[in-house]
């Protein structure tokens, strides 16, 4: 049915004119799924708005979302480009009807399973609901004066030799991620651009898929040139920003009864300020100095509770301290910060400072604290496994996987399952020098990846960091091929790159960074970058057809595209996001 129904939207787009006999012309109902589409992403994004403790931050927001409505409506209804392929009216109108219902029962059936006031839910339904009816008409998009500017790319980089490094069956899982990722990381297009015979170049400017990296502006003060120069790397391969430091208990709360925002609210600014989302890490994680640098718990409240048996009174008084932290931390950012890491390590035998006092129940509470506190972010369970850290306790994937499904079912909000992607030997953590030789075999890894998927969440592979093998070309080899296996799992949704730079962060001995000391990418950062920038990002150049169309496979992100006119070089703006069928992009005559 999809298919047919894919074929039948070239021919609405082709003006197909009002009906004799008095019914909705399938142009008309296809106008009216496009306008359907932007209501409801209007909708979803007027309830992140209603996010924001801020009234004035509020009010801006229902402007730009009503802006951008009235933008987007006014395409839905404008003179297209030229196409008309002739098609059978009926036949037309049954399948965009059909389309139109189904979207509308999917929308019902998300919403439903919504609980009330979860936000984030309710957007989700809302933007899906959005690319279902987009998928019934087409996208419009405005054509408008000018030819596609991009800033300087990344530089020269070079992709891994997996062959020399990988054994067969190894290799065998790559190219079966690849496969996957051909299903699940790109859609097809169609650009209507009304030029026959006319050369487009379509250029990916931004992708979906959430690649992140830390940020501790501590680190950055000794040259007023690193943040500069850390925000023009990481603005070329990354969408997201994490708060690295600034928002751990330890940092926001130093004494007790003071509490600092000033570090947090300046790297949040920073973020905005140069368009990247931002993520928080993290408000419980029971660690303390010397088994992390960045420890989450502060001295005050360890010298406070110092018994890891505590009786009801403590109890009490500690989970309340708790309380009271996300109860402050998780409001002031509402509609700022999207994701909250909510826990972290709470299986590891060498963080259990909180799960010792208060019991595992602990995590059951804060999850719900959260979500009471932001009902639109995104809640994650970090946790590591011991496939990829060796030599130390602590849980496996078979571990994880059964403590998020005990939590599910017990009704604790959990939204995503965040992986810890340090591919090092664990003592390396701790800063014991150890045989860097050895790597994590990749199709053990997959294994354990699919484990985690078994719980039916996104995951998130959070803090990676490529410490072994040691030597240059066999780590680029192996940064590539997991980079590869997590690009073709349909359930992997962010990756942040924990040391970008290498001087940032702990262990930069190691030579972790994607970029080195010496400001160029490291041989495994080139690996990297080289899958992010040029492997996994769409450039095209092809020649219209005589309906003026240029069809290809696109990596879900944003894009322009550009062409010669008659009236001189015109250039256009889309979003190809993840939805069914074919997208139809169709450009508005100006």
């Amino acid at each position: 049915m999809l298919k047919i129904l894919l074929v039948v939207l070239l021919f609405v787009v082709g003006g197909c004119g009002d009906s004799d006999d008095g019914a909705v012309a399938p142009l008309q109902l296809a106008r009216a799924a496009c306008e359907s589409a932007a209501e409801s992403r209007q909708a979803a994004c007027d309830r992140q708005c209603s996010r924001f403790a801020d009234p004035q931050r509020e009010q801006d927001c229902d402007a730009d979302c009503a802006t951008r409505l009235d933008g987007e409506l006014g395409l839905c209804r404008a003179p297209l480009a030229n196409i008309d392929l002739g098609c059978g009216e009926d036949d037309c109108r049954q399948a965009i009807e059909e389309c139109r219902q189904q979207a509308e029962a999917q929308h019902h059936s998300c919403s439903t399973t919504c609980e009330s006031g979860h936000i984030r839910c309710f957007s989700d339904c809302d933007r899906a609901h959005a690319a279902s009816e987009e998928a019934c008409g087409f996208q419009p998009v405005r054509i408008e004066p000018g030819v596609i500017v991009l800033e300087p790319g990344v530089g020269m980089v070079r992709s891994a030799d997996l062959e020399s490094h990988l054994d067969a069956d190894e290799l065998a899982v790559v190219e079966a991620a690849d496969r996957r990722a051909a299903e699940h990381r790109a859609r097809t297009i169609r650009l209507w651009t009304g030029a026959a015979d006319t050369e487009v170049r379509v250029e990916q400017v931004e992708h979906a898929f959430r690649f992140g990296f830390p940020v501790d502006f501590r680190e950055l003060q000794d040259d007023p040139d690193d943040l500069a120069f850390y925000g023009d790397i990481t603005g070329k391969s990354a969408t997201l920003m994490v708060a690295e430091t600034s928002l751990k208990w330890r940092n926001t709360q130093p004494q007790p009864g003071e509490l600092r925002f000033d570090l947090a609210d300046d790297e949040i600014a920073w973020a905005e300020s140069n368009g990247f989302d931002v993520k928080a890490h993290v408000l419980l994680w029971g660690n303390a100095p010397p088994a992390a640098s960045g420890s989450g718990t502060p001295e005050w409240l360890r010298d406070r509770y110092p018994d890891p048996v505590l009786g009801p009174a403590d109890a009490a008084s500690l989970r309340q301290l708790i309380r009271e932290r996300v109860d402050t931390v998780v409001p002031r950012y509402a509609g700022r910060i999207d994701v909250w890491e909510v826990t972290n390590e709470m299986l590891n035998p060498l963080t259990s400072w909180f799960a010792t006092r208060l019991g595992p129940g602990i995590v059951n509470d804060i999850f719900t604290w959260t979500r009471a506190a932001d009902p639109g972010a995104e809640l994650v369970y970090n946790e590591w496994i011991s496939e990829i850290f060796t030599g130390l306790p602590g849980p496996d994937s078979v571990d994880v996987r059964d403590r998020v499904l005990e939590l599910l079912d017990a009704g604790v909000p959990i939204d995503a399952v965040g992986q810890q992607g340090h591919f090092a030997p664990g003592l390396v953590n701790v800063g014991v020098d150890v045989d860097l030789s050895q790597r994590t075999r990749v199709d053990d890894y997959a294994e354990a990846l699919d484990t985690l998927a078994e719980t039916g969440l996104p995951i998130h592979i959070t803090e990676v960091t490529f410490a072994a093998p040691d030597e240059p070309e066999a780590r680029a080899a192996q940064a590539e091929a997991i980079m590869r296996v997590w690009w073709g799992h349909p359930l992997v949704e962010e990756i942040i790159l924990w040391n970008f730079w290498n001087p940032l962060g702990p262990r930069s001995h190691l030579d972790l960074g994607v970029y080195g000391d010496d400001r160029a990418p490291s041989r495994h950062g080139e690996a990297i970058l080289s899958l992010i920038n040029e492997r996994w990002r769409t450039s095209a150049r092809q020649t219209t057809d005589a309906e003026g169309v240029v069809e290809l496979s696109a990596t879900l992100g944003d894009y322009e595209a550009s062409w010669q006119s008659a009236d001189g070089p015109v250039v256009v703006r889309f979003h190809v996001g993840r939805g069914p069928g074919v997208l139809d992009v169709v450009a508005a005559e100006p």
